[in-house]
């Protein structure tokens, strides 16, 4: 059953963000950590780096594509704490997108501010992203920023506003969002298509989290079998019309229509 209250999901679907009330088991947590560890070192690729020009393991800024990189990062997706709390709202049919997020946010110390974005327009919104949290997330290190509200915004705004990462603290979008502190181990939900940000990492250490984009299975949705889709609860439905189309039957040539 969801673990979410009618409470719990009007608040969700007011505000656009959700703090998932239990964490992930700490061991889990700490596969993730040393896999992680294991990607940053060996810098496999693809990889956002934090610096260009000096690439090196203290310079990954995020690896990217990871949910097949090892079976912890699809495990810790999947747990049922975080299903239970997405059913709320999705329903029981639960998908994973691979070709949206899917990746670890490294942030490593006193690396630049997440330029503020949404991820959908919000007439056409679909997607809840996950962050799952491998290390505490505080004002210190950068933790997310959200703009509560933002995914019921009625007039048209540019996905991506900002450009430059020094004009993060003089936006509006600062002054009209709030920062949401997450503790190790800790799931926040949200609207893709809520305006968010991250801080300045102004610690010396990193500040890592698990991003992950879900939507829910389109019962409408002929093709069931899109590599970009990791179906995780439920069953891939279809209550439209039949398909393939049954054929019809041929006329006879001497068949003479009446009237």
């Amino acid at each position: 059953m969801p673990n979410m209250t009618e409470e719990d999901i009007w608040y969700f679907k007011t505000n656009g963000f959700y703090r998932v009330r239990d964490t992930l088991p700490e061991n889990l947590i700490d596969r993730l950590n040393d896999i992680t560890d294991v990607q940053i070192e060996r810098m496999n690729e693809p990889i956002v780096w934090e610096n260009k020009e000096a690439r090196t393991p203290e310079t990954v800024r995020r690896l990217s594509k990871v949910l097949h990189r090892d079976p912890a990062y699809l495990e810790a997706a999947s747990h049922p704490i975080i299903l239970n709390a997405l059913e709320g709202v999705l329903g029981p049919d639960i998908e994973i997108l691979t070709n949206k997020h899917n990746h670890i946010m490294v942030r490593p110390g006193q690396s630049y501010p997440v330029p503020w974005h949404s991820g959908e327009h919000p007439y056409a919104y679909s997607l809840i992203t996950s962050l799952i949290y491998l290390e505490e997330s505080t004002t210190q290190n950068g933790c997310i920023r959200i703009v509560p509200g933002s995914h019921n915004r009625p007039f048209f705004n540019d996905r991506r506003p900002q450009k430059q990462r020094e004009d993060f603290y003089s936006t509006d979008h600062y002054w009209r969002s709030v920062p949401i502190p997450m503790p190790r181990g800790g799931v926040l939900l949200f609207y893709d298509c809520c305006f968010h940000g991250s801080d300045t990492n102004f610690s010396s250490g990193s500040r890592r989290s698990l991003t992950v984009a879900y939507r829910a299975h389109d019962a409408h949705d002929v093709v069931k079998e899109d590599p970009e889709k990791i179906l995780v609860r439920g069953e891939k439905a279809y209550t439209g019309h039949p398909h393939p189309y049954p054929t019809m039957p041929t006329m006879s040539s001497n068949f003479i229509p009446k009237g």
